[in-house]
């Protein structure tokens, strides 16, 4: 399986916990792992990290979703939108091992392939902003 491939899980999996309360989410995602039968350690494990990562961070990541989706809030972006930004934003600041042109670029085709024709634009440009929000923060603490 490919990162590409990999990613589409965490989306996938990403999205179905806007359904679920929190004690049922580690369930659904039990389940969900036991439907991936084609996936190598490594990937796993990827699949694993990332959205652990999403979940831990999730508050910070909606802070930031807000902070630069200018108008808009996560509780008013499509449900599909809202899981690809996250997986994207989690990776952009948390996630040193993908550069971030990487996750920009992942994150817009996810929406190209699952989302409507105005989204990637949409996605693209709050991922602009905070990779200058990441730049600057990485920046402040290099100075340190």
């Amino acid at each position: 399986m490919s990162r590409r491939a990999a990613r589409k899980h965490v989306f996938s999996m990403v999205f179905q916990t806007e359904f679920y309360n929190d004690e049922d989410i580690n369930e659904a995602i039990e389940l969900y792992n036991e439907t991936i039968t084609d996936e190598n350690v490594s990937e796993k494990k990827f699949i694993e990290r990332e959205l652990k990562g999403i979940l831990e961070n999730r508050e910070k990541i909606d802070s930031i979703i807000n902070k630069y989706s200018l108008g808009w809030s996560v509780e008013r972006i499509a449900k599909v939108d809202i899981a690809i930004l996250r997986l994207a934003v989690f990776e952009i600041l948390f996630a040193d091992d993908i550069p971030n042109n990487v996750a920009v670029n992942e994150a817009v085709e996810l929406a190209k392939e699952y989302s409507s024709d105005k989204s990637p634009a949409f996605i693209n440009g709050i991922l602009g902003k905070v990779m200058s929000y990441a730049d600057k923060e990485r920046a402040d603490k290099e100075k340190l």
